[in-house]
């Protein structure tokens, strides 16, 4: 993976974890990710304006635009619904440790990538590092916990966002290769804002004053990060394999467990420090392979 394509990745990842714990603490989920959209929009609006007349959009440009877009509205529906029914701690782990497992098989079905074994390594590392970050103890039974929280409503929430990661990297790999970033990412946010309006606006209308009036400040800040920090994972994969940039994205588990330990006072330190190890460890082998 190319040293500036790791770089980009890594700090994505670190202020993506940051929006995930400020939703966490959102009210209303769905109509914090509305509002958050709605700031994007605006926002980046100027910058929209700037690419859109030297872009040009081929018909398969516009077939991923769509595809995403679907995706994209899953996956904040999903994210949402998650969030409302567990911790940070508990879904973030599923939800972003979910994709490196789907990734590598429809990559290679799909778009015909070949991994090196230094990245599937580096992968298989990563996806243990989300594993261990998520235990309560380094007991036997401890050790089943995982697997059998996959029961729960919060859960099957959680594997349906990572179901969605899988589907849209590999989308955007083709999209971002005939379609300019920035545009690609402000077109796709604004159709999944219009697709989630409906809902909102008819079911959900009591909330957006009080969401806004409680959240202002961190719903601005997610309006900016949300945009930014996925415009700089599209870059990345112009750059490397999805099935890698997907992985690196991971460590965003360890940035997440920081957030949890020390701002939130979660218990469980040390399964997460040992998770974040084995985290760590596969980025630096998916960074070495080429």
């Amino acid at each position: 993976m190319h040293g500036l394509a790791l770089t980009i990745v890594l700090a994505a990842a670190f202020l993506h974890a940051g929006w995930n714990f400020l939703l966490k603490k959102s009210q209303r989920k769905i109509v914090f990710i509305w509002w958050f959209m709605l700031v994007a929009l605006v926002l980046y609006f100027p910058m929209f304006l700037y690419f859109w007349p030297q872009t040009t959009i081929s018909p398969l440009g516009w077939k991923c635009l769509a595809a995403t877009s679907f995706l994209h509205f899953l996956y904040f529906w999903f994210m949402a619904g998650a969030y409302e029914r567990g911790d940070l701690s508990l879904v973030y782990p599923l939800s972003r440790g979910s994709g490196p497992l789907f990734v590598p098989l429809l990559a290679v079905i799909f778009i015909h990538e070949q991994l090196s074994l230094i990245g599937i390594l580096g992968i298989g590392l990563v996806v243990l590092g989300i594993y261990v970050i998520h235990l309560r103890s380094f007991s036997s039974q401890s050790f089943l916990k995982p697997l059998l929280a996959l029961r729960g409503g919060a859960s099957l929430w959680a594997l349906c966002t990572g179901g969605t990661i899988a589907g849209y990297s590999l989308v955007d790999k083709v999209g971002v290769g005939v379609v300019y970033p920035p545009v690609y990412n402000y077109l796709m946010l604004a159709c999944v804002w219009f697709l989630l309006s409906p809902y909102v606006l008819a079911k959900e209308r009591t909330w957006l004053k009080e969401e806004w009036r409680k959240n202002k400040g961190t719903i601005l800040a997610v309006g900016f990060l949300v945009l930014f920090t996925y415009t700089m994972v599209l870059f990345a994969m112009r750059m490397s394999k999805v099935s890698y940039v997907v992985a690196v994205r991971e460590v965003s588990i360890v940035f997440s467990a920081y957030y949890g330990v020390i701002w939130l006072g979660e218990k469980h330190g040390r399964q997460k420090l040992m998770g974040a190890i084995l985290i760590a460890s596969g980025v630096v082998l998916i960074g070495l392979s080429r």
